[in-house]
């Protein structure tokens, strides 16, 4: 047989040196770049721009992120569950379209700071099908021995995205203003992102006549044990009437209202320190390099490793960044700070949908994955506004990141207490 075998229903090779599982993951690299998150995430580089042009106050445009946490919390869990029933590809390709456009429509706002709320409601709502739920659903049902590592990997795209958004912003401020900004972005989504999503991406190696990991198969073979497999793990329900649930979730909406709290305020809180735009948002360089960098080595080590573990180390990361910051660190030093927080950034992605495959099984991955992102998003949701607010009655955020950096810590030993990976059930799909 031909060492390129080509599958007369994809159109794709199915047989080739290269596992077709790794472009998955660079699909899942530029996805994310320019996913919800990453958005999210890059609000605060808007909030002295809003400030300026709009007389809002910065309580005020902090509660724009409570507004998009609040509704992730409330919608997360129900694209998880459509996610599940449907497959990641009906739900990836109309989101990326409608958030492009969404974002987009952001260079409209008017002086109503209800205007602001009203596009935070629509941001998560129409950018769900581009967050982490997705991209890891494709990544566990593509790989098994090195699933960390493509986890770490793909899900680095948070990282990239989180150096990349940023810096297109303060070009376009800079050039033009942040409604331009807005645009550019709007367009990479549509141009770039929306394409990759609907040509590269793939549900299942069965598509493609391959097996999980790049093990080769005759694809009706494949396609024919695949859907005769049971399904592994706990339904939705079972799984939220275990401890190791709510632990998992606990850490992490402690995770999101230390670490998403710094991502908004980062940008005004190192203007504050006496940096223009240009040298404040250089900070999320040393961001995004650190969330890579972070990333693949956690991603390799949970492979090797008991997971928890892993994770604990590197959680220990924004106990010392925020506890600097809480000191005032400014300059060079901040810069490390940033890196030092920017280790544990994406652990909400990558370690919740490697601890949600080891500890509850595919079954119902896409459900208990959304559970658990809105669990984080709680502590993204309220972590921002207690900060924005913090600064409006006391002009600093020292307070705040101190409380935040002790916090951490409780976290870690919630990790600690999840406890062994469980002897997952097999049942048939009904």
């Amino acid at each position: 047989m031909n060492e390129k075998t080509i599958s007369a229903e994809s159109g794709v090779s199915t047989k080739q040196n290269l596992y077709y599982g790794w472009w998955i993951v660079l699909a899942a690299i530029i996805g994310l770049a320019f996913g919800y998150s990453v958005i999210a995430m890059s609000f605060g580089t808007f909030i002295k721009a809003f400030e300026a042009d709009f007389g809002w106050s910065r309580g005020q445009i902090s509660f724009g992120s409570t507004v998009i946490g609040i509704t992730a919390i409330l919608f997360f869990p129900y694209v998880g569950t459509l996610v599940d029933k449907y497959g990641v590809k009906r739900i990836l390709v109309p989101s990326t379209l409608l958030f492009g456009f969404t974002i987009a429509a952001m260079s409209l706002l008017t002086p109503s700071i209800w205007h602001l709320y009203a596009m935070c409601v629509l941001i998560p709502i129409l950018g769900a099908g581009t967050a982490p739920l997705t991209y890891s659903r494709l990544l566990v049902s593509w790989f098994n021995k090195k699933r960390g590592l493509a986890l770490g990997i793909g899900l680095s795209g948070v990282g990239l995205g989180t150096t990349l958004v940023p810096l297109i912003a303060s070009y376009f401020m800079s050039h033009y203003s942040w409604r331009e900004a807005y645009i550019a972005i709007g367009v990479v989504i549509v141009l770039l992102v929306l394409p990759i999503a609907k040509f590269l991406v793939r549900e299942t190696p069965a598509e493609m006549g391959l097996a999980v990991d790049g093990v080769a198969e005759q694809q009706t073979e494949a396609v024919t044990s695949s859907a005769a497999k049971p399904l592994i793990g706990f339904t939705a329900k079972e799984a939220l009437g275990q401890r190791t649930f709510w632990l998992m979730v606990a850490s992490f909406v402690i995770t999101g209202l230390t670490t998403s709290t710094v991502l908004v305020h980062l940008v005004p809180m190192m203007m504050d320190r006496g940096m223009n735009l240009q040298e404040a948002v250089g900070t999320f360089a040393y961001l995004g390099i650190s969330i890579v960098g972070g990333r693949l080595l956690a991603g390799y080590l949970m492979d090797k490793f008991f997971a928890p573990y892993v994770v604990v180390f590197f959680m220990l990361g924004p106990v010392i960044g925020l506890a600097a910051f809480a000191m005032g660190a400014s300059g060079q030093s901040a810069a490390l700070c940033t890196a030092l927080i920017g280790i544990a950034i994406g652990a909400e992605f990558d370690v919740m949908a490697y601890f949600t495959s080891r500890y509850f099984g595919h079954r119902s991955f896409g459900a208990i994955y959304g559970y658990g992102y809105s669990g984080f998003k709680i502590g993204a949701s309220v972590g921002p506004l207690i900060m924005g607010l913090a600064y409006d009655a006391l002009g600093r955020y020292t307070e705040v990141l101190w409380a935040m950096s002790v916090v951490m810590l409780l976290s870690c030993v919630l990790i600690l207490m999840m406890g062994r990976y469980p002897q997952l059930p097999s049942r048939p799909a009904k």
